[in-house]
């Protein structure tokens, strides 16, 4: 025999012996995985898996969420992105000179007005709140949008919108004028 013949015998050896290993390996996983699945039967049978996801869901259900905190210049620059969303609104309303609000105008107007509530109310709660002029309550920057106001104040009574001057922070009063 020759040098190549033995090395035939050799890689025929090791793949088989490969092959040997892997077939044994195989044998073994799906022997651990029938006894696993036996197990999930039995104790799903007993009712046992179902209690354990119903403590582990009850358990979840306990825990409090984190409050994240945020930086206060996030808080601010998030509030200015819906204050400039209103004051385009406003733009709007003057160049076209649009006598009432479309329905989606008024959804824009109240998810900011929340949204703009909701950031005041955290700058409050992480005491950076630190007032005019630098952080104005909701009604302060809705008194600084005439138009939309009185557009928003008729549009949600029903009403033909008033003449911008002298309008008062009180809805109640500028719809008393209307009439």
């Amino acid at each position: 025999m020759n040098n190549f013949s033995i090395a035939i015998v050799f890689i025929l050896f090791f793949v088989m012996m490969g092959l040997i290993i892997f077939y044994f390996q195989t044998q073994q996983s799906l022997k651990d995985l029938a006894d696993r699945v036996g197990k999930l039967h039995e104790s799903s049978a007993e009712g046992g898996i179902f209690n354990r996801l119903k403590d582990i869901a009850d358990r979840v259900g306990k825990l409090q969420p984190q409050m994240v905190m945020r930086s206060p210049n996030v808080i601010r620059q998030e509030r200015a992105a819906f204050q400039d969303r209103l004051v385009l609104l406003e733009v709007e309303l003057t160049q076209n000179k649009r006598d009432s609000l479309t329905e989606e105008d008024r959804q824009q107007l109240e998810s900011a007005r929340d949204a703009i509530k909701r950031c005041n109310d955290e700058l409050k709660q992480t005491g950076d709140w630190m007032g005019t002029p630098f952080d104005f309550e909701w009604t302060e920057m809705f008194n600084r949008m005439p138009i939309v106001k009185s557009l928003y104040w008729a549009s949600v009574e029903g009403l033909p919108a008033v003449d911008n001057q002298g309008l008062s922070g009180d809805p109640r009063g500028t719809v008393a004028r209307q009439k």
